[in-house]
């Protein structure tokens, strides 16, 4: 037991300061989360050698990824996107029905040019198609997307698991 006055100030003192750390540890694995999707890697666009965007990236990979998107997402933050893969290249049909922001869906080939750039309004039923078959998608916010070019080329860096 301790005569020190100042004992359970600090005591309390320390019981506040451990929730708050965990709070912010909390907050910053959660700057990691893409819209409900884990970041998984940085895709880095280049033009003639020269970097011309780096996004971080969630991964949509399976069917039911590909069918929600980002759908429900109400803040994409800048410099982050969501890339979607697909298990072969041809033809695809994107909408933004129930996506609240607004989006550039950037086709990208299976060699990793991008093929199209188009942009998503919120909430859209128009159908946005690709021009060629196509086996990558990236979303991002549409005002990133004006750095970027038809024939940019697209490398995909995963982060280690």
């Amino acid at each position: 037991m301790r005569n020190d006055a100042s004992y359970p100030i600090r005591r309390a003192r320390n019981l506040l300061i451990l929730p708050t750390i965990a709070m912010l540890l909390f907050v910053n694995s959660a700057a990691a989360d893409i819209c409900g999707y884990p970041e998984r890697g940085t895709l880095v666009v280049t033009r003639d050698g020269q970097e011309t965007g780096t996004f971080r990236v969630g991964l949509a990979e399976t069917r039911d990824q590909h069918r929600k998107g980002l759908m429900g997402c109400r803040g994409l933050a800048t410099g982050s996107g969501l890339l979607f893969i697909y298990s072969d290249a041809r033809k695809r049909i994107f909408w933004m029905k129930d996506t609240p922001l607004p989006l550039a869906i950037v086709f990208i080939s299976a060699s990793g040019r991008i093929a199209a750039i188009e942009a998503g309004q919120p909430f859209s039923t128009h159908h946005i198609r690709s021009p060629d078959d196509i086996q990558y998608v990236l979303e991002i916010q549409q005002a990133e997307a004006r750095a970027l070019q038809v024939g940019d080329r697209i490398t995909l860096q995963l982060a280690p698991e």
